[in-house]
């Protein structure tokens, strides 16, 4: 029990502490935060000030019992730091700092918790707003307390003592073209930390450009606009060279270049907007506070941010500039994550629609039909049953039951109720139509709001359902018919956004189906059926929905080199399944959607099992078809070589040319109609430039309802893992 409060204990103040200082360049790397800690004790005094800073903020949480999580990952604490190293850079360490210390980082702390609560409201963060409110009070309160004794202190202790160190530095950078350019972007990093040389601030750089190659990109850049725009303009440099405000930029474009903003060609672009407006509001407040005799700081950098963050909230669609909408605290992995969802669920559809039948039919009349779908009404299937050689009847073809469709069930296409049934109109006789009741005998089924489908040409009194009944995908509602404008039998159907018979039709596409080929079958996944197509339904198989219906509370246990590993499947806040591996901590979030099982995130172990699991089974159709290959696309993450992933991210953001493609296709079944074992396989290709330098082959038999063998091939090397159940 004390172990355990113990270790949770040296958590919070380890990783709070470690992750304070990495927040301030919006990371949370305990790495980068190790050598930031590192930099602000330069300046010894800076160092011990900031360390005590922290650790008031974290035990004054716990006396308040404040939510950890936020003081553990550094969000509340690293406002309170940055007020802490500017008051132990300026004044010697003593009893009235110690004192002022305290009451400031409390101070601090509860202004960064009001504003979170109100610019969180707005979606917006709170960024350096709060160091910003503490140490303008701290300038402007502490002059009418005569016995506060603050007394001013070297600002470089170090240098008093290592002079050739730092001078050394600053030597290499003089042989260096654009050496005046290095100088201030370098110091202007270190004065992030309130540390004025150029040690600090390539510490800092190198540090950054580790943890991330596009935020180090966007500093340079970002920095680089800046002082171009000044230099073009003949601007006064002693605005950036006053406690080296270009920080601004540098903060500036890190922020809406890679973080509130996924990293792309338009967000680099953005910067020769943001970074010019940056200078202008450093240019004109320079002024206004001079007047008060206080610092800009990072005023600047917060007002640009929080303008233009509030603006992209009021779009009505994104332009290419995309937010990120759930956080990685890391450009690359905000740029991956958003380019592999981009091309993967890019298609996606809130609602996924299937087609309205059962087994194989054609689709006689696609979207822009010659006959009778056109303008309001261009995007409707009708839907026919043909023989071999592609005639609709029985002879002799004279009476509606001689048609393959007639009397045959139509299904609801998604869930939702039913609000309109028409089911007075008689079936005519072969030739004929009844274009006074256009539709003839129709279903309108409502799946959401401004969203509904409806079905026509049905058959009179054949209706299974209600107005008001609620239906499930695939639920009978009635059967084919030849009602209304309708020569033979067939099946209308379109998408509508409001609940009438003669609305007009949405473009919208179908989820999941098959197209008949020469060669079998072809899936296609939220695409528009193609007049003249063959389509049908995926029919699924029972054992491939057991051994991948993964339910919350399932556990797992393989045998994998030599170990066994346990896993299990939860659900988090969001409603977002995963499996959770208890020997190496890893996470693989997934979807099953009743006709695919994909995974969509891995975080952990890219050594561990669940990975490979990950990787190989990245997207399996429950429906078993030996001819039909899905493909995918991957994550390029785990795949190449450390160094040369680092060199793709700078260049991510621009253009890809590093790729890890996805296939997979079933092998064997053992029964098709009630299969006991069935084996499919895998392949991830690594292309550089589209040449192939990795492959991977995965084998995976299913017995039983669930997953007994995964066989992991790499070059010569094979590895097996077996399930204990």
């Amino acid at each position: 029990m004390y172990s355990k409060v113990i270790k949770n204990q040296c958590s919070l103040f380890g990783n709070g502490l470690l992750k304070s200082y990495s927040q301030i360049f919006f990371s949370n790397s305990n790495m980068l935060g190790f050598l930031l800690l590192a930099v602000s004790f330069i300046d010894l005094g800076a160092g011990i000030s900031g360390v005590l800073s922290i650790l008031i903020c974290i035990i004054t949480a716990q006396l308040f019992n404040f939510n950890q999580a936020h003081f553990k990952d550094g969000s509340y604490t690293y406002n309170p730091l940055m007020v802490g190293l500017a008051l132990g850079v300026f004044y010697e360490l003593n009893t009235s700092l110690l004192v002022l210390l305290i009451i400031v980082s409390i101070l601090t702390l509860f202004i960064t918790i009001w504003f979170a609560g109100i610019l969180s409201s707005r979606g917006l963060p709170f960024l350096s707003i709060p160091f910003l409110f503490g140490i303008w009070l701290v300038i402007l309160g502490t002059q009418n307390f005569s016995l506060l004794e603050l007394q001013p202190k070297e600002v470089v202790s170090l240098r008093l003592y290592y002079p050739e160190v730092f001078d050394a530095v600053t030597q290499w950078i003089a042989v260096l073209p654009f050496q005046n350019v290095i100088y201030l972007y370098l110091r202007s990093l270190g004065a992030i930390f309130f540390q004025y040389n150029d040690l600090a601030g390539l510490m800092i750089s190198i540090g950054i450009l580790y943890y991330s190659r596009i935020s180090w990109l966007l500093s340079v850049v970002g920095f680089s606009i800046g002082y171009l725009f000044y230099s073009w303009f003949e601007g006064d440099f002693s605005h950036l060279i006053y406690s080296y405000i270009g920080f601004n930029f540098i903060l500036t474009s890190m922020a809406l270049g890679g973080f509130f903003i996924v990293p792309s060609k338009k967000s680099f672009l953005l910067l020769l907007f943001a970074i010019p407006s940056t200078a202008l509001l450093i240019s004109g407040l320079h002024t206004l506070f001079l007047y008060f005799q206080l610092p800009l700081y990072s005023l600047p950098f917060n007002i640009m941010v929080l303008l233009f963050l509030n603006a992209m909230h009021i779009r009505n669609k994104a332009s290419g500039i995309d937010m990120v909408t759930v956080q990685h605290y890391s450009p690359e992995k905000n740029h991956y994550k958003h380019y592999n969802a981009l091309n993967r669920f890019k298609s996606n559809t809130y609602y996924h629609v299937s087609l309205p039948i059962l087994g194989k039919w054609h689709i006689s009349q696609g979207h822009n039909g010659k006959i009778t779908h056109l303008g309001d009404w261009q995007y409707a299937w009708d839907f026919d049953i043909v023989n071999e050689k592609e005639e609709t009847y029985r002879y002799p073809g004279i009476k509606t039951t001689d048609f393959y469709c007639y009397d045959l069930p139509v299904l609801a296409p998604a869930a939702g109720y039913v609000v309109e049934i028409i089911n007075n109109v008689e079936d005519n006789e072969i030739g004929e139509v009844n274009i006074k009741e256009n539709f003839g005998n129709t279903i309108i089924i409502k799946h959401g709001e401004y969203f509904y489908s409806k079905l026509s040409h049905l058959k009179k009194d054949s209706f299974k359902v209600f107005v008001g009944d609620y239906v499930y995908k695939g639920t009978i509602v009635a059967s084919c018919g030849n009602s209304g404008r309708s020569p033979e039998p067939h099946l209308h159907f379109q998408l509508q956004a409001t609940p009438f018979i003669g609305s007009k039709t949405l473009h919208y596409p179908i989820a999941y189906y098959l197209t008949k080929t020469n060669y079998g079958f072809q899936f296609n996944s939220f695409s528009i059926p193609k007049e003249g197509e063959k389509v049908l339904n995926v029919q699924t198989s029972k054992l491939l929905l057991e051994s991948f219906n993964w339910a919350p509370g399932k556990i797992f246990e393989f045998q994998y080199l030599g170990k066994n590993n346990k896993w299990e499947v939860f659900t988090n806040a969001l409603n977002q399944t995963y499996v959770y591996c208890y020997n190496t901590e890893s996470t693989a979030y997934f979807v099953n959607d009743g006709t695919l099982f994909y995974f969509t995130d891995f975080n952990g172990d890219k050594k561990s099992l669940l990975y490979q699991m990950y990787v190989g089974a990245h997207k399996i159709l429950l429906g078993y078809y030996p001819n039909i290959r899905l493909d995918d696309q991957l994550m390029i993450e785990g795949f190449f070589n450390p160094v040369l992933s680092a060199l793709h991210d700078f260049t991510a953001p621009f253009f890809h040319y590093l790729k890890v493609h996805y296939e997979v296709a079933f092998l064997s079944c053992e029964n098709e109609h009630q299969p006991t074992q069935m084996v499919f396989e895998s392949v991830c290709r690594a292309t550089v430039f589209g040449k192939v330098i990795k492959e991977i082959n995965y084998r995976f038999i299913l017995e039983h309802g669930r997953i007994q063998m995964i066989e992991i091939i790499k070059g010569a090397h094979k590895n097996i893992a077996l399930c204990n159940d």
